[in-house]
């Protein structure tokens, strides 16, 4: 099969490849990632990393789906709803700025079924629970995302970042804008969440 490991190479897995890409992102940014530079970061021949990720699109979908997925693990499960979605946000804001170009990759990097599947489900599950409505859940989440997701393309970009930085601090722009989003959601909720 093209693209089948060859002898020596059988401990190359997708969590490997994905850790390696972001190392080579952070390095020479999105730009850089190749399946050449990539192999040569793992020291591979470049079919092998097909056997694993079908694609460049591909590759930067699990980088996100890597990035994203941790903050849902690390959340506290005996918070509010609400302090569950502020403790996301902040992590993934974090994540997601820690490395480079992770906004412009996150932005163009189609949803893993994973992501769309089992760390949304996870990510709406405490809403669920406190007696917001699937589909309430689903768009406060949906918003939380786009919301990190256009803080950290802004961030990212240096000129952008600069324009903000003469206007205000972004940590805290971000903490009162988390704050006043999270607010109103709170006010749409059912009463007994409050």
């Amino acid at each position: 099969m093209a693209g089948r490991p060859k002898k020596g190479e059988n401990n190359l897995d997708v969590g490997r490849i994905v850790e390696a890409a972001w190392r080579l992102v952070d390095r020479v940014g999105v730009e850089g990632l190749s399946t050449r530079a990539l192999a040569a970061e793992l020291d591979v021949k470049g079919p092998a990393l097909y056997w694993h990720v079908r694609s460049k699109q591909q590759l930067l979908s699990l980088m996100i789906e890597q990035a994203l997925a941790g903050s849902i693990a690390k959340a506290p499960a005996d918070v509010p709803w609400w302090e569950w979605l502020r403790i996301i946000a902040r992590d993934q804001r974090g994540t997601l700025l820690a490395h480079r170009d992770s906004g412009r990759i996150a932005s163009i990097a189609p949803p893993t079924e994973r992501l769309q599947t089992e760390i949304f489900s996870q990510a709406i599950e405490p809403m669920i629970k406190a007696g917001v409505a699937r589909k309430e859940a689903s768009a406060a989440f949906g918003g939380i995302a786009g919301f990190v997701l256009g803080v950290v393309i802004y961030e990212q970009n240096e000129e952008t970042r600069k324009f903000l930085l003469a206007y205000h601090d972004p940590d805290e722009a971000f903490e009162f804008a988390l704050d006043a989003y999270l607010s109103g959601l709170r006010a749409k909720a059912p009463k007994q969440d409050a």
